[in-house]
């Protein structure tokens, strides 16, 4: 496309600018706002409400939207002339023709863009010769409630719905003035409920039935801050009314996200308010633990811990979704304070493909490719959890590029996920073995294109890959995958004709395969693709990435640093600190339930989080002393000495870091429960009160920005490391568990949200009807589904889109979720379902 510039005329003053750009945008940087009322810059131009028209003087006074019209030589514009100002008001007047006005008791009074229009604008007094149609509220949907009779028909959730949101649950039907917004036959809507419609719309045509207040817009508090549900790391603004949450929204211009959200980041922030919230320290005395205050229960846990490091080893862990500020604190106060190396995040996917599988081939452990990458790809591959589940921000922009750009998705999984119905190819190798078809791709690419390897045959390593690879024929790779050769050598041309292309590899709970391999063979194949090539790895927390930043890891010390750069780091901060590696979560749960003289878990829960294979209970149980820092009495938390309630998602202070690298605010935009303290204050008064102190507020963010940094620079490849030879697959016996990351749940935390729990119970089984009728299944029975390891009882949820043989039961819960039945994170599990 011609990038040349183009002379024009604006109200008189004279213009240049590119060719081909929207007229709207260029009217927009000389300052010159238009009223618009259907436009979108997320969607394609649309021109549908013609509130944004402009006169061409060129044109014999055409009128043209300028919204969809794009820049021509020699434009002469009017933005403000009398034909302009008179069609505005004339459509304006058909707008509100047909909708119902009662805006001093409609949820959007005074948040309604066709309200202020009228107002700025205002509408001729002549009355048209047509009536108003009433159309009933539509108040059946569990969430959101649709409202015909003020529809404008600007179509902004149909097209979000369509091409961002890859849905399409909503629907133009009828003709002419009898057009409206419907769903398939007029059913209640039942969707994602991503709640990206309800933000879109500009009148009160859609609402949010768990957000409808009588509290007006203009007596709220509007907080912008970062939702940490997922490790896209969505800007979102929270509203609140003397502390009571009363919506979330978000802003277009946001970044990453765009105004985009999702269903967890949009309704699951009720948990906050949920009564089992810990509102007071809990201290174990005669075997039950009792409220007490917190200055007993602070001198308890330090105490404690102070003991328990003079016995032996203390083991510390925090989850995914502590703050960047709280994991430098929490492996701060185990490696200076209680002088153990054992400090490491919860195992929820992430940390081993960034830490053992990127930086084995790159110089950092950090994906090569961020959210701006896959914007401008010509080609991305998805493989690991599918990110339309655990990741909704990078499957919409996959949506986007799918349907508006026409870039090929290829998606690899063994199991079904919503991004197939958007990808242009969509492969199926048999569980665990993406790292074998990985290599594959690589041994395929080499093929097609020799001279590729002069890429990546400098580096240190490349001798010893080139022959491991030599094991990867055809035949061994059908055996280990399952998949054809025509079919790996059409995804290796792909990959071979792209000139930006973008991996994405999901991770979490669940998923099938080695996650450190399945990085390091992906890692090698982005640098063989080349320097214009990324890969994006999705944690399977908020904040996987951050806390590998700052050393919350038991091999890393902040800044990515060596543990034998212990002294570098100690020139930084000024203390002193360990310089010996340490167990990970899991090597203290396999080293038994006598290993660890004491245990501070800061939002961690091994019981309900690991497989049942590793038996955390018995380690936990097993500790001499045992703190729990976490906002519910959680399975760990009632095996505890001492529990000390903590402050969650947008009740907290500080920085967060996506998977794209970015660190981004914490701000607090809901007040704890009283009685409620952050992590922050909880582990530098636990440290103080073992007489050290930990830097807090400026001191804190000047002493991370120092030995952290957070500059950006791009990853370069600096060495190779051999594979493994395929294995052929496993026979399948019973049905595939498929126990990846979930839409509506993520963890305990999104467990306890009334919202989504009635969105999507987790006591539940989705499993193919075809399935559920050979087992004589019906909707809503209790089914068994069981493994070597145990057996859980849940209620059958029939779904379409779940493959045959294959189930789908959330890693939540150790009473009801998949977690019960597994060995050990990683493995295909081939289950047993019975009617029980």
């Amino acid at each position: 496309m011609e990038t040349l510039p183009v002379s024009l005329t604006v109200d008189g003053r004279p213009v240049r600018t590119a060719r081909h750009r929207l007229l709207i945008h260029v009217l927009s940087e000389l300052g010159i706002r238009l009223p618009t009322l259907c436009h979108d810059d997320r969607l394609t131009p649309y021109g549908g409400c013609r509130m944004c028209v402009v006169e061409r003087a060129d044109a014999s006074g055409a009128l043209v939207p300028a919204c969809s019209t794009r820049i021509q030589d020699g434009m002469v514009i009017l933005t403000d002339s009398p034909a302009v100002v008179e069609a505005r008001q004339q459509q304006l007047q058909l707008l509100v023709l047909n909708h119902r006005m009662e805006c001093p008791v409609c949820e959007r009074n005074a948040d309604c863009r066709l309200q202020d229009l009228v107002h700025e604008i205002g509408i001729p007094d002549d009355i048209l010769p047509f009536d108003f149609k009433p159309a009933s509220r539509d108040e059946a949907s569990p969430v959101i409630i649709r409202d015909p009779g003020k529809c404008i028909v600007c179509g902004r959730c149909v097209r979000l719905c369509e091409e961002v949101q890859g849905v399409a649950a909503l629907a133009f039907l009828g003709r002419g003035m009898g057009t409206h917004v419907a769903t398939f036959l007029d059913r209640p809507l039942d969707c994602e409920f991503c709640g990206q419609c309800v933000n879109a719309c500009p009148v009160g045509a859609l609402v949010a039935q768990p957000y409808a207040s009588p509290i007006p817009v203009w007596q709220r508090a509007r907080v912008k801050t970062t939702c940490s549900f997922c490790c896209c790391g969505c800007e979102v603004s929270v509203e609140n009314h003397q502390g009571r949450l009363q919506r979330v929204t978000s802003a277009v211009g946001g970044s990453p996200n765009r105004g985009k959200l999702c269903v967890k980041g949009w309704l699951g922030l009720d948990v906050v308010a949920n009564p089992e919230r810990l509102r007071a320290p809990l201290v174990r005395k005669d075997g039950t633990l009792v409220e007490v205050s917190w200055e007993e229960g602070l001198a308890s846990a330090a105490d404690g811990l102070r003991r328990a490091a003079g016995r032996g080893p203390v083991m510390v862990a925090g989850g995914g979704r502590l703050s960047c500020e709280d994991g430098y604190l929490l492996q701060a106060l185990a490696r200076e304070v209680l002088k153990s190396p054992h400090v490491d995040m919860a195992p929820v996917g992430g940390a081993p493909a960034l830490v053992d599988g990127v930086w084995e081939v790159f110089d950092r452990p950090r994906s090569t490719a961020g959210f701006d990458e896959i914007r401008l790809a010509d080609l991305v591959l998805v493989f690991g959890s599918d990110p339309s589940r655990g990741h909704p921000l990078v499957k919409t922009e996959l949506v986007q590029a799918a349907v508006q750009r026409g870039v090929p998705v290829i998606a690899v999984s063994p199991v079904a996920g919503g991004l197939d119905r958007h990808a242009a190819d969509v492969l199926r190798p048999a569980p665990g073995s993406v790292s074998d078809l990985l290599v594959a791709v690589a041994v395929r690419l080499l093929a097609l294109d020799g001279p590729r390897s002069r890429r990546i045959e400098h580096l240190p390593g490349y001798d010893a890959w080139r022959r491991s690879i030599e094991a990867f024929s055809p035949e061994s790779v059908a055996r280990a995958t399952g998949l054809t050769a025509e079919r790996i050598d059409g995804l290796a041309s792909r990959l071979a004709a792209a000139r930006r292309p973008v991996m994405i590899m999901g991770t979490g709970s669940g998923v099938p395969g080695n996650e450190a391999a399945v990085a390091r063979v992906a890692a090698t194949l982005t640098a063989l693709c080349g320097s214009d090539a990324g890969l994006l790895v999705l944690g399977g927390r908020s904040n996987v990435q951050g806390l590998v930043d700052v050393g919350l890891h038991p091999r890393l010390l902040p800044g990515h640093r060596l543990i034998n750069q212990a002294v570098e780091l100690e020139d930084l901060t000024g203390r002193a600190t360990i310089s010996e590696a340490g167990w990970s979560v899991s090597d203290w749960v396999k080293a038994g339930p006598d290993a660890a003289s004491g245990l501070l878990l800061v939002g961690v829960d091994p019981i309900d989080l690991l497989p049942r294979g590793e038996d955390p209970r018995r380690v936990v149980e097993g500790a001499g002393f045992s703190v729990v820092v976490d906002a519910f009495r959680t399975s760990t938390a009632e095996r505890a000495d001492v529990v000390l309630p903590a402050a969650i998602l947008s009740e907290r202070e500080g920085t967060t870091v996506g998977a794209d690298g970015i660190r981004r605010p914490l701000r607090r935009a809901l007040g704890p429960p009283a009685g409620v303290r952050s992590d922050t204050v909880i582990l530098v008064e636990l440290a103080r009160r073992m007489g050290s102190s930990l830097p807090t507020g400026e001191a804190l963010f000047r002493e991370l920005d120092r030995v952290v940094g957070w500059r950006w620079r791009r990853s370069q490849p600096r060495r190779l490391t051999p594979v493994s030879p395929p294995r052929a697959a496993a026979g399948a016996s019973g049905f595939l568990l498929d126990a990846a990351p979930q839409l509506f749940h993520s963890g305990s935390v999104t467990m306890r949200s009334a919202l989504l729990q009635e969105l999507s119970p987790t006591v539940a089984v989705r499993i193919n009807p075809a399935d559920a009728r050979a087992l004589g299944v019906a909707r809503g029975e209790v089914v068994a589904v069981s493994s070597d390891k145990g057996e859980v009882l849940l209620r059958a949820r029939l779904d379409r889109t779940v493959l045959q043989g294959t189930v789908i039961v959330p890693w939540v819960g150790s009473r009801y979720g998949a977690s019960t039945l597994f060995e050990e994170g990683g493995e295909v599990l081939w289950v047993k379902v019975r009617k029980a």
